[in-house]
């Protein structure tokens, strides 16, 4: 060990023998981004109707799914007894819509809201004004779809100017989502 102390002595001598480094050039400045304009009119986001209460113990609108199949696909609709469809899912070519009762004025911009166990997720609509329906349309693979199916007994369908509608989960909607799956 101490046969290489002198060694070890020379390695500072060594590195003061580097060269002053080159001086480094100052950062360039960098432009700053235009602002984006001001839009010309006001931006009002679309709305919904909140439920107000604890919707996950909430009492479920009165009426069952009922389940149907067709040459374009399969439907189940949520009705209480003899009354008009309140709620829908259905399915046509690879694209599930999930529909609720209800009119709106065709200028207003509204979107669906809908709150499960697992999530809350807002959609854009279609207005159907041949069956009165608001509605949306997600790929079936969407996760929004599984969420619904193991929603704990219930979700709440929310749209602008409308009563919230909370249904229950029940298996005519996983038949539906399955169906359009495979």
């Amino acid at each position: 060990m101490i046969r290489l102390l002198p060694t070890f002595a020379l390695i500072p001598l060594l590195a003061s023998c580097v060269g002053p480094s080159a001086p480094v050039a100052p950062p360039r400045p960098v432009a700053a981004p235009a602002p984006a304009p001001a839009p010309s009119f006001p931006v009002t986001p679309p709305t919904v109707d909140r439920y107000s209460g604890d919707w996950s113990v909430a009492d479920v609108a009165p009426g069952e799914w009922h389940y149907a199949s067709s040459q374009r696909g399969s439907m189940a609709r949520f009705v209480s007894g003899s009354g008009p469809v309140q709620a829908s899912i259905s399915c046509t070519n690879g694209q599930i819509t999930l529909a609720r009762a209800g009119v709106i004025p065709a200028d207003m911009a509204v979107m669906l809201n809908i709150r499960n166990s697992f999530a809350e997720r807002s959609l854009p609509i279609r207005i159907d004004t041949a069956h009165r329906m608001l509605t949306a349309t997600l790929p079936a693979a969407d996760p929004l779809w599984d969420q619904l199916i193991y929603s704990r007994g219930r979700f709440l369908i929310e749209a602008t100017r409308q009563a919230p509608i909370i249904v229950p989960t029940q298996p005519e909607l996983a038949r539906v989502i399955e169906d359009c799956r495979s």
